[in-house]
């Protein structure tokens, strides 16, 4: 190493070059020496040439990883292998294969990253956040099961203050079917359709719901101002609906 600067300084003053043809040839030869030693341990001293195998940045990192792997295309008919089991005097959705894994007595969890698992959870957890099920129902999926935002606290607060009270199954609206209106892993968003009770048959409501991947399962965004006003709208036919729910 001590050897590079007299060799810079041999180039940069000439008069170094002074004392004879002799010392000019001994000083080439150091020159020639110098570089050729540097030529050989340079791959030692570069760290970038430690190994002929890929540096770690130029390996796939966990968000650069191809995600062909899960499924994007949604269902254009009514899953397979579904049965409806009852939470209180409403139907939900069990699937063998989408979910839910976990199932109390109060919530359930454990879907499939999938449309159709994106679909049972938005079933299930919908039904489950109802009113009518009762606090013991309605809170904890709440709580666990909606992403954590003001929107999803404003509706707690809402449901809090509404007083409990016994509800006659028949004025219960039904899971009646289902569309897609985009998906993605990170996010689906599902036209849930519910039959109204008896009294007007021929009315549904179809709700804007929107399921977010967060921690290794689906959960749902609260609606805008806690409000399942603001993505409810009501209709008179199932055009464009896959006709679904409990026999």
């Amino acid at each position: 190493m001590s050897r590079t600067p007299g060799t810079q300084d041999f180039a940069e003053r000439p008069p170094w070059t002074r004392p004879g043809f002799v010392a000019a040839a001994v000083l080439v030869a150091l020159i020639l020496l110098a570089g050729l030693l540097i030529v050989v341990l340079a791959p030692d001293d570069d760290p970038a040439d430690i190994t002929d195998g890929p540096s770690p940045t130029s390996q796939p990192s966990a968000s650069s990883m191809p995600v062909e792997g899960l499924p994007t295309v949604v269902p254009t008919t009514p899953p397979t292998g579904v049965r409806w089991e009852l939470v209180g005097p409403m139907a939900v959705p069990v699937s063998d294969t989408a979910g839910p894994t976990q199932t109390t007595d109060t919530t359930a969890s454990g879907f499939t990253h999938t449309p159709e698992g994106a679909l049972i959870a938005a079933a299930q957890i919908m039904v489950r956040s109802s009113h009518a099920l009762g606090r013991q129902r309605w809170e904890p999926t709440i709580e666990q099961q909606f992403v954590p935002s003001g929107d999803r606290d404003r509706l707690l607060a809402e449901l809090r203050a509404v007083a409990s009270e016994p509800t006659d199954p028949g004025s219960l609206s039904q899971i009646a079917g289902f569309s897609y209106q985009s998906y993605t892993p990170d996010t689906a968003v599902i036209g849930l359709v519910l039959r109204a009770p008896a009294a007007s048959a021929s009315r549904y409501h179809v709700l804007s719901l929107t399921l977010l991947w967060r921690g290794g399962d689906w959960r749902m965004q609260a609606p805008p101002g806690g409000s399942w006003l603001s993505v409810n709208r009501m209709t008179d036919n199932l055009s464009g609906v896959i006709e679904w729910g409990p026999r």
